[in-house]
């Protein structure tokens, strides 16, 4: 039994320091198909996406990449320069940009993606079912450590600043502005955070925090809030946030930087949208009733994420970019690839319905109805 059990422990090794090679080997490749067309590691992510999907808006293109629309706009620049993307208006809507894929990139992209396909075929064809299943579990759960772990490691060294917010003793307020509706932001990432609307509240927000507390701006009833520079290692296991919001004014809520483990009880707002940008896993959100059409915005990849929504609330969501034990009330998918749409019933003459859309893969991700 010891002797099975050391070969076992080997064979664990060994596979883990493969798969660190598998990494370090893709790093190489990227690194040097990047230095040969002369593009960086930004360009080549935004022309695999162009290689898969032949077109795209700017928009996309950030969401899926979790750029920033600036960051984005200049690497486009670099791009058009080098002759691997076109910009062109929309047809359909002359304020969208679409982004089309060249000879070049489509060259490019074969050059990179179409030979690691064709050989992975070949490495893949003479498996059986059962190792097929094997190597896929292991390597879709590999993926999302590597997403989770991506989700919080995220945090600046940007100092920020405190400007009209009381914090005293890791608590933080401030009062109501005169502004009809309110914005929630957070703009480095955050860690364990508790957030829900408050009907009883009197002030634009109330919050409590354990470990180091972001810095807070608020101005116009936007509230921002980013992680200080002093972060060490690990830090965030011991950083929480518990944030209530005022429930008299409608939210918007964009949370960037990536999110890891989250809990929002929205259902006292009234929710204008939400997005999550930069990657998010352990994410729980209970979406409040609606009347118009709500956007829900996840990119930069999303893993262990679930939205409940009222029974009442139509529902459209899209998947970009792949995605992996995704359930949607009782529509169970295993893997999927591409761009998938899927929506509940009624969803098109539904007057209080949301709008979902993944990018960047996605796995793990449960949306019911309560």
């Amino acid at each position: 039994m010891a002797a099975v059990d050391d070969a076992r422990g080997r064979l664990t090794q060994e596979v883990g320091a493969e798969l660190s090679e598998l990494r370090q080997a893709a790093d190489r490749l990227d690194e040097a198909i990047a230095t040969l067309y002369g593009l960086n590691r930004t360009d080549l992510r935004c022309l695999g996406i162009l290689y898969r999907r032949g077109r795209v808006t700017a928009g996309e293109l950030a969401e899926e990449t979790g750029l920033t629309p600036g960051a984005i706009t200049t690497a486009l620049d670099r791009m058009e320069k080098g002759g691997f993307a076109n910009r062109v208006a929309d047809p359909e809507d002359r304020r969208r940009v679409l982004v089309l894929s060249t000879v070049a990139a489509r060259e490019v992209g074969a050059r990179v993606y179409g030979e690691v396909e064709v050989a992975n075929q070949r490495l893949l064809g003479p498996r059986t079912a059962g190792e097929l299943t094997a190597i896929r579990d292991y390597l879709r759960g590999a993926r999302e450590v590597y997403e989770g772990q991506a989700a919080h490691v995220t945090f600046s060294t940007s100092e920020g600043e405190s400007t009209g917010a009381t914090t005293e003793a890791g608590e933080s307020s401030a009062p109501l502005g005169l502004t009809g509706s309110a914005r929630l932001e957070f703009t480095r990432g955050a860690a364990r955070i508790v957030l829900r609307g408050d009907a009883s509240l009197t002030e634009l927000y109330r919050a409590r925090f354990e470990g180091l507390p972001p810095d807070v701006l608020v101005r116009d009833n936007t509230i921002t809030m980013q992680q200080r520079r002093r972060f060490r290692p690990l830090e965030w296991r011991n950083l929480s946030s518990d944030i209530s919001l005022n429930a008299k004014v409608p939210w918007a809520i964009s949370l960037r930087g990536g999110m890891w483990k989250l809990s929002a009880d929205l259902r006292a707002l009234r929710l204008e949208s939400l997005e999550l940008v930069g990657g998010a896993s352990e994410v729980e959100v209970w979406l409040p009733e609606v009347d118009r059409t709500v956007p829900v915005r996840l990119s930069g990849g999303a893993s262990k994420v679930t939205l409940h929504r009222p029974a009442g609330a139509a529902m459209r969501a899209e998947v970009v970019g792949g995605a992996s034990q995704l359930v949607f009330d009782e529509q169970r998918l295993g893997s999927i690839g591409g761009r998938y749409h899927f929506a509940s019933p009624g969803f098109d003459e539904a007057t209080g319905r949301y709008e979902v859309r993944f990018s960047g893969g996605a796995s793990q991700i449960f949306i019911d109805t309560l």
